[in-house]
This record gives structure tokens, sequence and C-alpha cells, in this order.
């Protein structure tokens, strides 16, 4: 009836929210509180929810879940940065708050040519493949960091300009490997990419561009 207050659980939900409790479930992954195949079903349901109802079913097992100070009710939008991801990718793009990047979900999501690339970039999501080519990025600092938490399998390839430096020290392999093809440096005028957290199987690869490419830094 016409003035009669709606439900809270029973208000529809965009695909910021939704990005968001997938990120939630990838955390409780980590965490252990949840296998590889709860949250593939998990995910499903979040996919197609409808309603916050729909959404805090999923979670109401899982205590102590957020991200960034941040509840189910207190997601943020985000903006997703010029990229190109390609059709069987499932989760979030999204840029926060605070300059960071996130890749939740499965498939495969790339970043070529001119984008904005800012400090912090989060991997996540289960049997993803990432592709970040910095060759022609316009960097917000001059040092990355490339974050890897709760991503289990798929590759990560990494490309650098040359006389970039990298440091991958900060990175744990639980399984896979790690193939950093950029020879060490002393010193440089260019970027930084650090490299940390854990990585769960898959692989990692770190590469200059072919030749001929060039780069840019603002």
């Amino acid at each position: 009836m016409p003035g009669s207050p709606i439900d809270p659980r029973d208000l529809r939900v965009s695909d910021d929210e939704r990005s968001h409790v997938l990120a939630l479930l990838e955390k409780a992954t980590g965490r252990g509180l949840i296998d590889l195949g709860e949250y593939t079903e998990r995910s499903a349901r979040v996919i197609s929810a409808r309603t916050r109802g729909d959404l805090n079913a999923v979670l109401l097992d899982l205590p102590g879940l957020e991200i960034g100070g941040r509840t189910v009710e207190g997601a943020q939008h985000a903006t997703a940065p010029p990229a190109r991801v390609a059709p069987g990718f499932s989760g979030a793009v999204g840029r926060g708050d605070q300059g960071v990047l996130e890749l939740t979900g499965w498939g495969s999501r790339t970043f070529k040519g001119y984008w904005t690339a800012p400090p912090l970039i989060v991997i996540g999501g289960t049997g993803a493949s990432t592709r970040l080519d910095f060759t022609t990025a316009q960097l917000v600092s001059p040092t990355v960091t490339v974050e890897f938490h709760g991503n289990y399998g798929g590759a990560a390839e990494l490309v650098v300009p040359p006389g970039s430096a990298v440091r991958v020290d900060g990175l744990q392999m639980r399984g896979g490997n790690i193939n950093n093809k950029v020879p060490p440096v002393n010193g440089t005028n260019g970027m930084t990419l650090v490299l940390t957290g854990t990585k769960k199987g898959g692989s990692v690869t770190i590469r200059h561009p072919r030749q001929g490419m060039l780069s840019h830094w603002f």
C-alpha cells in the first residue's frame, strides 16, 4: 500500500553490492571458513541475487567479514577504470576511494594501452587470468604494489617498461611458480613494481614489453 515502509531485506541490490559480497566470500575462503566448492555455489547465488535479503543469506554463517570497514549495507559504489575484460569474467573490477584497483571473481581480465594504474592493485579470484601491461599506462605513483589476496590458480602476467625495478621477495607462492624475466637494475627513474601477498597455485610472470613499445610515466 502507498506509504507502507519497505523491509530493508526487500530492497533491490546493484552490481556493486554483488561485487562487494563476492569479495567477502573470497576473504572467507582465504580464512578457511568455506572451501572452493562452497565458494562456487555461494558465488552463483550472489550473481543471481535480486534483493538485499538474498545477499545476506549467503553471509549469515560467516562471522566478522568486512572489507575496508564496510559492510554489505554500507558498500560504496566503485567506478570501473578503462579496461578490456574477456566475456568469461565474472566478478568485480572497481577502483575504491583510496586509489586501489580490486580484481575479484573468475575469468580473464586485461589492462593494457593507456589506462590509469593506481598505487595498489589487489588480485583475487579463483582460476582467474590477469594481464597488467604498464608499458603505456598512466602511473599515479612511480611505485605500484600488486597484492595477491584470496587468489587461487590462474596465471598472472605483468609487463613493465625497460629500466623498471621489480621486487618479488614479498610474494609467497604456495604451489605454482613465479618467473621473473626482468633483470635487476641499480636505481631507476622509472616505475618500481612490488609484489606482495600470497598466491595459491597458478603462475606469475614478469617481463618487459616486446621490442618497439614505448613507455610513459606521469
